[in-house]
């Protein structure tokens, strides 16, 4: 049902009309924040306007060819994996106990090259890390991995392995590459894939920790106090993203992620309402992707409304804590920049922070980013 990219909840974020004409001035680059000797940090923007890119981009010529298009349209953050598709780290870490996860030949040679030239542009730098989807985990460690009945590793339907949400290690991993990632210049650590697994023979898995019986948000709620709670008390930001229906119930849908137990432990939420994932159906939308302002609107909302009712948040403290994830790529509709623009504007109408443009590939569609 879900998989960032939800089977049945199909991937997140949205856009409808042109929002006005003409271009806006991108905003002043901000000024950069001595932290160390030879360290600096970004301030965090006003308006968070990301793009999301892989580290095989962050490590080839075409991050510069990102780079150039996000000072070309105002962008200002850049989201990028410290993890292979497999879980392999894209890096050589400074840390010596996540050296074992490493890639023989990283595809990002230089990482403090990288967040500094990220830095000399003026962009706020967000580490992207997916933590329960990691083949290379998993292999690594038989006391975390999910398993068939026979003993084999658990693969979701794209052959991806997963490891156990109630292993304390998945944690701690997860834990000392934030730290590592804060470490070498990036400004905010994003967590992503913090649930059970999903999109696959779900019924097959076996537990190495997990007991079956506790309920699966109290499971998920304790690794978002453990590594969102830590990672505050030190003073590194941190985000978590969320599938879009989790701002729309309380429900867990079987994966242990609400937004009610993730928005405590975090300075950021991240829901992916991209509108070609909702079903069909969703809010009396045959094909939910042809509204994009309209489909993330309403989870915006709900979402706070959920988070006043359940957590006592005030709907305007809330709203700035909420950075969605917007569609730009082509499912159930073709995503043009009117589309996309109409997903920032649901966004901007909805108090958030800030948003991030997700395309698996890291082509995207030109559209205008900067409020007039």
């Amino acid at each position: 049902m879900l998989g960032r990219r939800m089977k049945r909840l199909p991937l997140l974020l949205a856009a409808i009309a042109l929002v006005g004409a003409g271009c806006a001035e991108p905003e002043p680059v901000p000024s950069v924040v001595e932290a160390a000797p030879e360290e600096v940090r970004m301030p965090l923007p006003k308006e968070v306007r990301g793009i999301y890119w892989t580290a095989q981009t962050a490590g080839t010529k075409r991050g510069d060819e990102l780079l150039a298009y996000m000072r070309e349209t105002g962008l200002n953050a850049a989201v990028i994996d410290l993890k292979m598709d497999d879980g392999e780290l894209a890096f050589v870490p400074d840390d010596e106990t996540l050296r074992a996860y490493a890639m023989e030949q990283p595809v990002i040679a230089g990482l403090d090259a990288l967040t500094r030239k990220l830095a000399d542009a003026g962009l706020y730098r967000i580490a992207r890390i997916a933590v329960m989807r990691d083949s290379a985990y998993a292999s690594a460690h038989a006391e975390a991995a999910l398993r068939f009945p026979k003993g084999s590793l658990w693969r979701d339907n794209t052959g991806a392995a997963w490891v156990d949400p109630a292993d304390p290690g998945v944690a701690a991993y997860a834990l000392a590459l934030g730290r590592e990632a804060y470490a070498r210049g990036f400004d905010e650590i994003q967590y992503d894939y913090v649930r059970f697994a999903s999109d696959g023979a779900i019924s097959s898995i076996r537990y190495p920790a997990y007991d079956g019986t506790l309920p699966k948000e109290e499971v998920m709620r304790a690794f978002f106090k453990t590594v969102g709670g830590t990672l505050k008390e030190e003073g590194i930001p941190v985000s978590f993203d969320l599938f879009g229906m989790t701002f729309e119930s309380v429900d867990d849908f079987n994966i242990g992620q609400r937004l009610i137990d993730a928005y405590p432990h975090a300075d950021f939420v991240s829901p992916m309402t991209y509108p070609s994932h909702y079903a069909a159906g969703f809010q009396g939308y045959r094909n939910p992707a042809l509204y994009p302002y309209e489909v993330p609107t309403h989870s915006f909302e709900s979402g706070k409304a959920m988070l006043e009712k359940e957590l006592g948040v005030p709907q305007g403290e809330s709203a700035s804590h909420i950075r969605p994830w917007i569609q730009d790529f082509d499912i159930g509709a073709i995503y043009t920049a009117a589309r996309i623009e109409a997903q920032i504007r649901a966004a901007r109408d909805a108090g958030a922070s800030g948003w991030m443009l997700w395309n698996a590939r890291n082509v995207y569609e030109r559209a205008e980013y900067v409020k007039e």
